[in-house]
């Protein structure tokens, strides 16, 4: 069964330990994101989310995200990085 978990707001330096807590929670199944209501991805919540996707890929699981408007979809590619990518385990 996947899990969604719908993150909301700014992903910035405030965000990074409770992004890391609720991730960490969530890492022995499938995990869909759900972006909708973000407005902002900073490096290090950026950094934290690939950390999150490894951790699910090594335990057979695949973390996804859904949702992702144009405006972060920008900011993921001017870190180096999309969605597609860290799901799949390129950055």
């Amino acid at each position: 069964m996947t899990e969604v978990i719908a993150l909301e707001g700014k992903l910035d330096i405030r965000a990074v330990g409770p992004l890391h807590e609720l991730l960490g929670g969530h890492l022995s199944a499938d995990v869909t994101l759900d972006m909708d209501q973000v407005t902002h991805v900073g490096a290090l919540c950026l950094q934290t989310l690939i950390a999150a996707a490894r951790a699910v890929r090594a335990t057979g699981h695949q973390l996804a995200f859904v949702n992702v408007s144009d405006a972060l979809e920008v900011q993921f590619r001017t870190m180096g990085a999309t969605p597609t990518l860290i799901s799949e385990g390129a950055p």
